[in-house]
C-alpha cells in the first residue's frame, strides 16, 4: 500500500462532479440540482389515499370476465397441462414413471406409516390421496408427494448428494403422543398391531391424525393467500442439516424395538430422553430379544443396502430403477406365510389390513389447542423442504415454479386428503428423483401413480397381512444412510464459517438430548441470533485506488492499492439502520485514528489525560454508501452527529454512491440542512478527486 503525491492540477473538472451547486436562487433548487436531476426524474409524492386510490384504479381498469376466468384457471395448472398435452410425446413416459413411483409408493407408505404410530394402511392412504391434489394444483412434474422420511439437496448441474431431510412423520407421531393417548406399541413379540392397539385408541390417533392435517393445510393455505412463501427462506441449510441429522438418531431409535421383537419404553420425556431411552432399550434386549426377529432385520438390511449399492453403481447401464423395497416385502410376506412365523416365533407382523378407500369423515377439533403449535412447525418444515425441492427441479429442467401457487397445493393436498383418514403429507426426493429419471414429462405422472395404487389399497391390502414389521424397520433404517452421512457436514461449515457451525451444532445437540420441536425452536432462535449478529457488525474496510483507475478496493484484501495523504475512504458493508449504528460510529472513529480510549480506574503507571487523539491524520473522510440498501432515522441522524463532529475539527465528509432510497430518507431527515449541501458525490472517484483538488490549496503534513 503506498501514498500518492497530489497532483496540483487534479482540480481540473471537479466543479462538474459535486452532488449540489451552489449557484441556483433558493436552498431547495440548490440541493436538487445534481446527477440525478440531469439524468433521472423526481419522483412525485403522494399521499396514501392518492397512491391506494392510483393502485385501485389501475387493477380495476383491467377486470373483465376474460381477466377473472384466467385468474381462477392460473389456480389450476392441471388445465394448462391438459391443454398443452402430447400424446405422442407425453403419454408413454408418463404411464411408465406413474407406475415405478406407485411401486416404491407401497412399501415406504407401510414403513413410514408406522412412524406415526399408526397401522401402515394410512401411509397408503398418504401416498393415493395427497398426491391427486397436488396433481391439480401443483406446479412441479417431478416433484412426489407423499410420505417423506428423507431429503437431499442436490445441485443444479449433477445429483450429487449434499444433505437429507427426515422428520415429517416422526413430528407427526410426537404431536400425536402431546394428546395424552393411551402408550401404544406398533410391534410386540406376542402380538399383532391389531391385538396391540384397542380400536378406540387407534380411532383417538387417527382424529388427532386428521385434525393435524388440517390444521397444517389451513396454515400453508392462509401462507398463500398472504403471499407469504418467502418465509422459508429464513430455514437456512445449516440449520435444516443439524435439524434432519438429530432427527434421524430419534427415527432409528424407534425402529429398534421392531428390529429386536421387543415392546417400545413408555413414559420417557423431557431431556435427555434418547439416553433414558436407550438404557431402557438394553435391559429390554436382554430379557425379551426375539432372534428370530433380530435375523429377519440384519437380513433385510443387509440384503438392501448391497441391493442398493449396486443399483445405484450400475443404473447408468440397468437403464430402469428396481423396486428393492417392494422385493424385499414380497419376499418377507411370503417367507412369514408358509413359515407361519407369527403363530410359531411371535414374530410381530403388519396384521389385519382394511381392503378399500376410506369414506370421507369430517376431521375432528377435540385437541385443536394441543395441536395447533405442532401444526405451525410441521407446516413450516414441510414447505421449506418441499419448495427447496421443486425450484432445485425446475433449474434443472428449466420450467417456472411458483412458491405461492405450491403453497396453495400442499395446502389443499393436506386439508382435502384429512377428510380421507390422511395424515400430514410432504415431497419426498428419492420419489422424486425416479419420477423424473424414469421418464415423467407432465403432472398426470400424479394421476397415473394414484390410479395403481388404488387398485392395491381396493385388492391387494390383505396379502400383506403376514409382513414381518422387521422388513418395514429395516426399510427406514437403510433409508437413514443418507441423513447419518449428513454429519460430514459439521466439518464442512466450520472450515467455511464459525457461525454456521455453531447454528449446525446447536440444532443437532439439542435434537438429540432434548426432543425434536425443542431443537426446532432452539435452531430457529439460533438462526435469528446469527442473522442479526451479521447485519449489527458487518465489515468496515478501508479502500484504495487500484493503479489509476476509478476503482477502490479494500487495503486488506488488495495491500498494492494506493491511498492519498489526508484522505480516508471507508466502505460499510450493510445498511445502516439504529441495531448496527453503534457498531458504525465506533468502527468509523477507530479507522480514522480518532477511537475512544477510557482512563482506567485503577493504574499503576502515571496518570495520563486520554482522549481522541489531537493529531489530525486526514483533512477528507469518504464513506462509500454503495451497501446501503436503506438508512432508517437513526442512521441518518447518526450520519448529521458525525459531519457535524468532524467538521468542529476541520475533517470534511463526503458521502458517495448514495441509492435512491437512501437520499430521500436523507432529504427527509433534513440533512442537507443540518450540514453541508456539496456533501454527496455520485461516484467514489469523484469524491476523491474533489478532496485532492482541495488538498492542493491547503497544506497537509504527509504522515
Amino acid at each position: 500500500m503506498t501514498h500518492l503525491q497530489i497532483d496540483k492540477e487534479g482540480n481540473e473538472g471537479i466543479a462538474n462532479v459535486e452532488f449540489c451547486s451552489r449557484s441556483n436562487e433558493t436552498r431547495r433548487n440548490r440541493r436538487l440540482q445534481s446527477f440525478v436531476d440531469s439524468y433521472g426524474v423526481e419522483k412525485p409524492r403522494l399521499s396514501t389515499f392518492e397512491q391506494t386510490k392510483r393502485y385501485t384504479k389501475k387493477k380495476c381498469s383491467s377486470i373483465s370476465f376474460e381477466c377473472c376466468t384466467n385468474i381462477i384457471l392460473n389456480r389450476i395448472p392441471l388445465v394448462r397441462c391438459l391443454k398443452t398435452y402430447n400424446l405422442r410425446k407425453d403419454l408413454f413416459g408418463d404411464i411408465i414413471a406413474g407406475i415405478t413411483v406407485a411401486i416404491m409408493h407401497i412399501p415406504q407408505g407401510m414403513a413410514y406409516g408406522t412412524l406415526t404410530t399408526l397401522p401402515p394402511v394410512y401411509g397408503l392412504y398418504v401416498s393415493f390421496f395427497p398426491v391427486i391434489i397436488y396433481m391439480i394444483f401443483g406446479t412441479s412434474p417431478h416433484l412426489s408427494l407423499g410420505n417423506s422420511l428423507e431429503f437431499n439437496i442436490i445441485s443444479d448441474s449433477e445429483a450429487c448428494v449434499l444433505g437429507t431431510f427426515a422428520i415429517v412423520s416422526l413430528m407427526t407421531a410426537q404431536a400425536i403422543g402431546s394428546v395424552s393417548l393411551e402408550p401404544s406399541n406398533m410391534a410386540n413379540q406376542n402380538g399383532t398391531i391389531a391385538n396391540l392397539t384397542s380400536s378406540s385408541s387407534i380411532d383417538i390417533k387417527l382424529h388427532a391424525a386428521t385434525t393435524l392435517a388440517l390444521l397444517v393445510g389451513l396454515i400453508q393455505l392462509l401462507l398463500s393467500f398472504l403471499r407469504l412463501g418467502f418465509l422459508t427462506v429464513y430455514l437456512t441449510e445449516p440449520f435444516i442439516s443439524g435439524f434432519t441429522t438429530g432427527a434421524a438418531t430419534h427415527v432409528f431409535t424407534s425402529q429398534i424395538p421392531s428390529v429386536f421383537g421387543i415392546r417400545s419404553p413408555r413414559g420417557i420425556n423431557g431431556a435427555f430422553k434418547l439416553p433414558r431411552t436407550y438404557i431402557k432399550l438394553i435391559q429390554s434386549i436382554f430379557s425379551h430379544i426375539n432372534w428370530i426377529s433380530t435375523a429377519i432385520a440384519a437380513v433385510s438390511i443387509v440384503a438392501l443396502y448391497i441391493a442398493k449399492y449396486l443399483n445405484d453403481r450400475y443404473k447408468s447401464k440397468i437403464r430402469i430403477v428396481l423396486p428393492l423395497e417392494l422385493v424385499l416385502i414380497v419376499i418377507g410376506t411370503t417367507v412369514s406365510h408358509f413359515l407361519q412365523l407369527h403363530s410359531k416365533y411371535a414374530v410381530a407382523v403388519v396384521g389385519q389390513i382394511k381392503r378399500g378407500l376410506p369414506a370421507p369423515s369430517l376431521p375432528s377439533f377435540d385437541h385443536t389447542d394441543k395441536l395447533l403449535v405442532p401444526a405451525i412447525t410441521i407446516a413450516a418444515v414441510s414447505l421449506s423442504i418441499s419448495i427447496s425441492m421443486a425450484k432445485m427441479l425446475s433449474r434443472k429442467h428449466t420450467y417456472k415454479v411458483s412458491s405461492n401457487q405450491e403453497l396453495l397445493a400442499y395446502g389443499m393436498a393436506n386439508a382435502v386428503s384429512s377428510f380421507f383418514q390422511c395424515y400430514p403429507s410432504a415431497g419426498s426426493l428419492s420419489r422424486s428423483a425416479v419420477q423424473e429419471g424414469s421418464g415423467g414429462r407432465t403432472l398426470l405422472v400424479g394421476g397415473f401413480s394414484s390410479l395403481v395404487l388404488g387398485c392395491v389399497l381396493i385388492a391387494l391390502t390383505p396379502l400383506f397381512q403376514p409382513l414381518p414389521m422387521a422388513c418395514l424397520a429395516a426399510i427406514i433404517i437403510v433409508n437413514l444412510k443418507g441423513l447419518f452421512l449428513q454429519l460430514k457436514d459439521f466439518v464442512l461449515y466450520f472450515r467455511i464459517s464459525k457461525l454456521e457451525c455453531i447454528l449446525w451444532t446447536m440444532t443437532f445437540v439439542t435434537v438429540v438430548l432434548f426432543d425434536v420441536d425443542i431443537g426446532l425452536y432452539v435452531g430457529l432462535c439460533t438462526s435469528f441470533f446469527i442473522n442479526t449478529v451479521r447485519t449489527q457488525r458487518p465489515r468496515f474496510f478501508v479502500l484504495g485506488q487500484v493503479d489509476n483507475t476509478g476503482i477502490y478496493k479494500s487495503t486488506t484484501n488488495f495491500p498494492s492499492v494506493q491511498q492519498y495523504p489526508g484522505i480516508q475512504i471507508l466502505r460499510f458493508d450493510e445498511s445502516l439502520y439504529a441495531c448496527n449504528a453503534p457498531f458504525f460510529k465506533r468502527k468509523f472513529y477507530e479507522l480514522i485514528g480518532m477511537e475512544t480510549i477510557e482512563e482506567p480506574i485503577v493504574s499503576c503507571r502515571r496518570p495520563e489525560t486520554v482522549d481522541m487523539k489531537t493529531d489530525v491524520l486526514f483533512k477528507y473522510i469518504i464513506l462509500e454508501c454503495s451497501p446501503f440498501n436503506y438508512i432508517d432515522t437513526v442512521g441518518a441522524k447518526l450520519l448529521i452527529q458525525i459531519f457535524n463532529d468532524l467538521k468542529k475539527r476541520d475533517i470534511q465528509l463526503y458521502l458517495t454512491e448514495c441509492r435512491y432510497e437512501v437520499r430521500h430518507t436523507l432529504d427527509i431527515m433534513k440533512f442537507y440542512e443540518k450540514t453541508e449541501l456539496h456533501t454527496i458525490y455520485v461516484t467514489t472517484h469523484d469524491a476523491v478527486m474533489a478532496a485532492v483538488a482541495a488538498l492542493n490549496q491547503i497544506p497537509v503534513a504527509n504522515n
